[in-house]
């Protein structure tokens, strides 16, 4: 494999990022200050397509992971469509998770990527799915597909979540001998560290150039929800289920977090807000960028732990209860950076 060639990808996204931005606003594809965002000029919301463009071309050029991953460029067009016209026309959140729920339909039944089991995270042997395999893929694809969408509020910190998250899905890729899942890993990550030089607040660019949009979001929550589900299952599995939950922890943690608390407050789960652990954070006192490295050092350390038990092959009912200690944790210090102050 030509790696040399896959690193390529940064470079293509770093160019059609650089040329799309002039056509932004003629495309309807520009995000204006105002409400809850904290930006302060109109940003290109074209980080999708970008992140899209750079990693396709390079994929269609390496035939062991074109052939491996071809189903999932192309359903990823389709969420990646959804995607625009929902940042060019606002779709209503019934529409916009209908597409979703229909694209991870087409993923669990015509490419055969679905959740089989949860493995053993019970610690009485597999948990076999049976006749929920597909109604279960199309409630955790939609789920990671808004965990990563709503985790897009701060400069940086959804595609950066998203590139931690793929570095360790690349890390069991390497240990496990997957040159092709490993090759999609770098295409993608270099893809996403191009948009990043432009999206993250650098020493010499005290703002975002472009966003990835509702577009680049979504799409990168189904591919990450593709990969994490297609390397956990079937006869080729390269982790348990049970580590998916740590590789994405964060992401995951915060949206499970708002799906209970805000019907409670009288909200809809999905509408958008000020309430994630990001938002709570700022309001502490914490400057934007300082909040996105600490969500990156939570998100690493988190990873690394779910690493260590995959290479040590700790028991997969133990790093449930872990997990869930964890996040009962995580729901603790919520509260708290809730409260007022």
């Amino acid at each position: 494999m030509n790696y040399f060639g896959l690193f390529g990808s940064f470079f293509l996204t770093a160019l059609s990022l650089f040329a799309m931005r002039p056509m932004a606003a003629r495309l309807g594809l520009v995000d204006f200050p105002g409400g809850r965002k904290t930006h302060e000029v109109p940003t290109p919301l074209i980080g999708g397509l970008g992140i899209y463009l750079g990693t396709l071309v390079i994929t269609l050029f390496t035939p062991l992971v074109l052939h491996q991953y071809a189903a999932l460029l192309g359903l990823s067009s389709l969420i990646l469509a959804i995607g625009i016209m929902d940042d060019v026309t606002e779709l209503k959140v019934s529409v916009r998770m209908g597409g979703h729920a229909l694209v991870a339909f087409l993923m669990a039944t015509v490419a055969g990527v679905r959740l089989e089991s949860f493995g053993d995270i019970l610690g009485l042997g597999t948990v076999a799915l049976g006749i929920l395999s597909v109604p279960l893929t199309l409630f955790a694809t939609v789920g990671v597909v808004n965990a990563i969408n709503m985790s897009d509020g701060l400069d940086g910190l959804s595609g950066g979540l998203v590139l931690i998250a793929l570095g360790f899905i690349g890390l069991t890729a390497a240990f496990a001998g997957d040159l092709a899942l490993l090759g999609l890993v770098i295409i993608m990550a270099c893809s996403i560290a191009a948009f990043l030089t432009m999206n993250f607040r650098l020493l010499w660019k005290k703002r975002a150039m472009v966003y990835l949009g509702d577009a680049g979001s979504t799409m990168l929550g189904f591919m990450v929800a593709w990969l994490l589900i297609d390397s956990s299952q079937g006869s080729d599995t390269i982790f348990p289920p049970v580590f998916a939950l740590w590789f994405l922890a964060i992401p995951l943690m915060d949206t499970v977090y708002l799906l209970f608390t805000r019907p409670l407050n009288g909200r809809s789960p999905f509408s958008p807000g000020v309430d994630h652990i990001h938002h709570n954070l700022i309001r502490r006192g914490l400057d934007i960028k300082t909040t996105v490295l600490l969500l990156y050092a939570a998100s690493i350390t988190f990873g690394i732990i779910g690493l260590i038990g995959y290479v040590m092959q700790v028991q997969e009912s133990f790093m449930f209860l872990a997990f869930l200690a964890l996040f009962g944790f995580y729901v603790y210090v919520s509260r708290v950076l809730a409260k007022p102050h």
